[in-house]
């Protein structure tokens, strides 16, 4: 047994050629087509599929690689120290490429 029914079936009016109806039985359509046969007609279409990819994501961080920092008497290190005391940060201008949407 399938999991999927690879095709399915559309119920064209052949006057306007617009779609009236999909269908995934074929005695669907042939029952749609019944109720006005000289203006209906069915096309069956294959469905393709595409090939389907797993993508497993971890649930949570490594914790393997911890890193130690060295800290000062007062509890901040250096670094945090000269972000604190140098005011807002800058961002340079004009460097990229522009991007265009």
């Amino acid at each position: 047994m399938k999991k999927y029914n690879e095709e399915y079936f559309s119920v064209i009016d052949t006057k306007t050629g617009r779609k009236i109806v999909d269908c995934g039985d074929e005695l669907d359509a042939l029952a749609m087509v019944s109720f006005d046969p000289q203006n209906r007609t069915i096309t069956r279409n294959k469905i393709l599929m595409s090939p389907v990819i797993d993508i497993e994501i971890p649930k949570a961080l490594p914790t393997s690689n911890v890193v130690a920092v060295n800290v000062k008497e007062n509890g901040c290190s250096p670094r945090h120290e000269q972000l604190q005391n140098a005011g807002p940060i800058q961002l340079p201008q004009g460097q990229g490429e522009p991007v265009v949407v």
